[in-house]
C-alpha cells in the first residue's frame, strides 16, 4: 500500500492551534493572520445568534487586552436527554471548537435551571450566555494591541461576506473598548 503521508501528518499535528497553524486557510480562508481575532470574533456572534430565540442581536466587545466577549439574551439550548450530567454552559461550549484556540474560554449562563424535558431533549430557555475570550497571540503571529486596530470596520468587512453574514433581521452590536466606537452590523 502507498504511504500518503497521512500518518506523519498526524503524528505532527498534536492540536487545533498546531493544525490551524498548519493549515491556515483550510480555517481562516484567504484572510491574513491580523484579521483572525475577526474572523474568530464572527464565529463567535454566529454562535450565538443560533441560540437567540427572542432578540436575534449578539453584543459584541473587542477589549483592549485584545480579548473578546459576546452575549446574548434570551438563549434558547437543546441538547439530547443523554447529555443528562452536562451543564448547559459545557453544552454550549462544545459547540464552538475555535475555543481551543484561545488561552482561556469562559461560558457564562444565567439562570442556568433545570431544563424542560420533552421526549429524548432537554431544553433550557429564557438564557443570558456571555462568552469571555482570552486569545492566544502565539497563534496569530500578531501582536495582541493591533488585533482590534480599526475593528469595527474590520469586522463590519468580515461580516458582509457571504461566509459570516448574519441571516436577515439579525444584528451584531460591536463596541471597540479601547476606541469608545459602537456600531450595529451588519
Amino acid at each position: 500500500m502507498a504511504d500518503n503521508g497521512l500518518p506523519r501528518l498526524r503524528a505532527r499535528v498534536r492540536s487545533v492551534s498546531d493544525s490551524v497553524k498548519a493549515h491556515p486557510g483550510m480555517y481562516f480562508g484567504a484572510y491574513p493572520a491580523a484579521d483572525w481575532p475577526l474572523v474568530i470574533a464572527a464565529w463567535t456572534a454566529a454562535d450565538l445568534l443560533r441560540l437567540a430565540e427572542r432578540t436575534p442581536r449578539v453584543e459584541l466587545t473587542l477589549h483592549g487586552g485584545g480579548d473578546l466577549s459576546a452575549s446574548v439574551r434570551g438563549g434558547r439550548v437543546t441538547a439530547p436527554a443523554a447529555d443528562d450530567a452536562r451543564p448547559v454552559g459545557d453544552i454550549i461550549r462544545a459547540g464552538m471548537w475555535y475555543t481551543e484556540l484561545s488561552r482561556s474560554t469562559v461560558v457564562d449562563v444565567a439562570p442556568p435551571g433545570e431544563p424542560q424535558r420533552s421526549g429524548g431533549e432537554r431544553r433550557w430557555s429564557g438564557l443570558d450566555v456571555t462568552i469571555r475570550c482570552e486569545l492566544d497571540p502565539g497563534l496569530f503571529g500578531v501582536p495582541a494591541a493591533d488585533w482590534w486596530r480599526d475593528g469595527v470596520t474590520r469586522l463590519a468587512a468580515v461580516l458582509a461576506t457571504p461566509r459570516h453574514r448574519p441571516a436577515d433581521g439579525q444584528r451584531v452590536h460591536v463596541t471597540d473598548e479601547a476606541t469608545g466606537e459602537t456600531a450595529d452590523l451588519p
